[in-house]
């Protein structure tokens, strides 16, 4: 079973993207004369689009998760007069409202739980991380209008195959996330959360 923000971002988020995916793929095709296609300046606008949804459907899964983590945790364990007054703690300078989804926001924001997150407890997540890491540069070059040339190991052109690999990885991450998440509360409350 799984939480409702994977649920969420399984059935509503993916399929979101998957819509924008699409467009993008259609800008890109090559036309009937079978030469490659030149991205016109709507194709690019539309990839650096894709790139800051994919990125910002991710940060809204998590903030989703730890929400209906928090909300589990205070309906379990804490009287209902101070409810208002923890969950309210819960929420106090959350980096996922302001931040973009790196690593270590997400781990800033899901350590309030009481445990260490370490996303590269599955080694699969080793390469989604990186891809993360990736996604962010191009989410704040597109947003920002950046024009400096990407560090060493980020992708020196935002190509549609990037994008797509970032999805996946995020798939991955919000997949895993999510199992950690179900784990660390059944350790905690002695009970499923979902």
């Amino acid at each position: 079973m799984s939480s409702a923000a994977l649920t969420r971002w399984q059935t509503d988020r993916m399929s979101r993207l998957a819509q924008t995916e699409a467009h993008c793929v259609a800008l890109f095709l090559p036309s009937g004369s079978g030469a490659a296609p030149v991205p016109s300046l709507l194709a690019e606008e539309s990839l650096q689009g894709y790139a800051m949804l994919v990125s910002g459907h991710f940060q809204g899964f998590c903030r989703d998760l730890y929400t209906e983590c928090s909300h589990i945790c205070v309906a379990a364990a804490v009287p209902a007069g101070l409810r208002p007054a923890v969950q309210a703690q819960f929420g106090a300078e959350l980096k996922l409202n302001t931040g973009n989804p790196t690593v270590e926001n997400i781990r800033k924001d899901f350590e309030r739980f009481g445990f260490q997150l370490s996303l590269a407890i599955d080694p699969a997540n080793l390469l989604r991380i990186t891809h993360l890491g990736q996604l962010n540069y191009w989410r704040n070059s597109a947003a920002h209008q950046k024009t400096a040339p990407p560090p060493a190991g980020i992708p020196s052109v935002l190509t549609l195959t990037d994008v797509q690999t970032w999805r996946t990885s995020c798939d991955g991450l919000a997949t895993s996330l999510d199992d950690i998440m179900y784990h660390q509360l059944l350790h905690l409350l002695s009970v499923a959360p979902w």
